[in-house]
């Protein structure tokens, strides 16, 4: 992909604040008294675009989205209440909003907001991959503000900052084109899964025939891209298979999900290179197979395994060294 940057940017004044997040047009009033203080991070992935931006005054922004994106925004409210065109911002919520409609923000002081802002061409595209359908999805993120399941918005928040906690730690990391493919899959992946809930209940369960065909090609061509960081619209797209259908084959014959046969998948080769790699770290190994939240990555190899990855990685030293030894007799 090789399209990859990342900035922070702290701002002394609204106006300036306003221009933070590049390619979007927006202009910014403080409305509560005293001295202007503004942090944004901004990541640009292909595609996708991530942003987390506070303020600790009041403010009002008017304006519209980066040209040809969807937009999805996950508010941290303040003490101070806030609106939405014309919804009020009540606990933490899900704001959308297309770049064809213009948008008005009253954001308390204090107030943060992640965002993930994605090519509308490419969501279309992936949307049609995991559904079988794209009909609609502009019209779907007209600007509202909605209340989402817990786990759907507590994942999304997550995962947006883990990428750019990668992206400010490790950045020798992002420049390599699989963790950016996988990472801005990832990410329209999962601003799908906030934004088009009825898609995936659109389709029928397959026949044994069909079962076995999609679960042949999905195998074969997880075969065939072994070392690559394989996301599930990939899946969809060299089946030919809608998501769902997908899920049915692999659940109904394997008893699995894809999505949990793939991370099964990523967890073993990650822990065929802590065996075989010596030098590169674990969270760069991990990072690569598409984990990029350190504390999760450890719980969930360590339920797969029944050892941690630093476990892996020591025992291979051990083992290294009783053949050193076994050498030299």
């Amino acid at each position: 992909m090789n399209d990859v940057s990342f900035a922070t940017r702290t701002t002394r004044d609204a106006d300036e604040h306003a221009t933070s997040v590049s390619a979007w047009d927006q202009q910014y009033e403080q409305l509560s008294p005293g001295h202007f203080e503004g942090r944004t991070e901004e990541l640009r992935v292909g595609p996708v675009q991530l942003f987390h931006e506070s303020a600790n005054r009041a403010v009002l922004q008017c304006g519209s989205a980066r040209a040809g994106t969807h937009t999805l925004g996950l508010v941290q409210p303040a003490a101070e209440a806030g609106w939405f065109c014309g919804h009020a911002i009540e606990g933490e919520r899900l704001l959308t909003v297309s770049s064809d409609h213009a948008f008005e923000l009253i954001a308390g002081a204090g107030m943060c907001i992640s965002g993930v802002s994605i090519d509308t061409a490419h969501l279309r595209r992936m949307a049609a991959q995991l559904h079988g359908d794209d009909d609609g999805m502009p019209s779907r993120l007209g600007p509202r503000a909605v209340d989402m399941p817990p786990p759907v918005r507590d994942g999304l928040k997550a995962l947006i900052a883990s990428a750019l906690s990668m992206a400010r730690q490790q950045p020798a990391l992002m420049q390599q084109p699989a963790v950016q493919h996988s990472l801005a899959q990832t990410l329209t992946e999962a601003a799908l899964d906030c934004i088009a809930p009825g898609l995936r209940s659109a389709s029928v369960r397959p026949s044994a025939a069909t079962r076995r065909r999609i679960l042949h090609s999905a195998r074969e061509y997880m075969r065939a891209h072994v070392d690559e960081p394989i996301t599930v619209p990939e899946l969809c797209a060299a089946t030919g298979a809608s998501r769902r259908a997908l899920q049915y084959a692999f659940e109904e014959t394997l008893r699995l999900s894809p999505v949990t046969y793939l991370r099964v998948m990523r967890l073993n080769r990650v822990r065929s290179e802590l065996i075989a790699q010596a030098h590169a770290t674990v969270g760069d190994i991990a990072a690569r197979w598409g984990f990029w939240h350190p504390s999760r990555f450890a719980s969930e190899y360590r339920q797969h395994f029944g050892e941690l990855p630093s476990a892996t990685r020591a025992r291979r030293g051990r083992g290294r060294g009783a053949s050193n030894a076994c050498a030299a007799n």
